[in-house]
């Protein structure tokens, strides 16, 4: 049973979010390794399947709150959020923010909306939290991703290499929403 946190409405209709227990590690990793593996079929080289491993999402569960887009008792999607995360912000870095990662919809539930859905619900929960703002970093490689982050109100806060690769860095102002 998941700890249901609470029910979001969309065009596609309702959906729970929840906060994911230990149980749900073998399906955020397949959630994870699914999208890594659809995004290499569309040229995305953004992840890899392989760095999905049991004790890199165990890693998220110890450093992060784990969320999941629950339909009918099954996973559709999942996010996490941490509330710093150097790795990628470097100086940028600010406490007093959400930064979200690892967004990601089953492929029998893309091109619904679901993403900025479980976005808009992060923004919130980092309202609730008391925090300035929702944070991500997206591969600069990913321009359709890019775009879709600048449509959804995300202002470009800068840039980072990682492993060779470029990425962005994006920050929604929740004191201006």
């Amino acid at each position: 049973m998941h700890n249901l946190w609470e029910e979001i409405t969309t065009p596609h209709g309702s959906f729970a979010i929840a906060l994911a227990a230990a149980q749900d590690k073998d399906t955020v990793r397949e959630m994870l390794i699914e999208a890594a593996e659809w995004m290499a079929t569309l040229g995305v080289q953004q992840w890899n399947p392989q760095q999905f491993t049991a004790a890199e999402i165990d890693r998220y569960f110890a450093e992060r709150e784990v969320y999941l887009l629950i339909r009918e008792d099954q996973a559709v999607g999942m996010f996490t959020l941490q509330s710093s995360d150097p790795e990628y912000w470097g100086t940028l870095n600010e406490e007093g923010c959400s930064y979200l990662h690892r967004l990601t919809v089953r492929s029998s539930w893309r091109g619904k909306q679901l993403g900025g859905a479980m976005i808009a619900w992060a923004a919130k929960r980092t309202k609730e939290l008391g925090r300035r703002a929702l944070r991500l970093d997206c591969w600069d490689g990913n321009a359709k991703l890019n775009r879709m982050y600048a449509g959804m109100g995300f202002v470009h806060k800068g840039t980072g290499k990682k492993q060779g690769r470029g990425y962005n860095l994006y920050e929604m102002n929740l004191n201006l929403r």
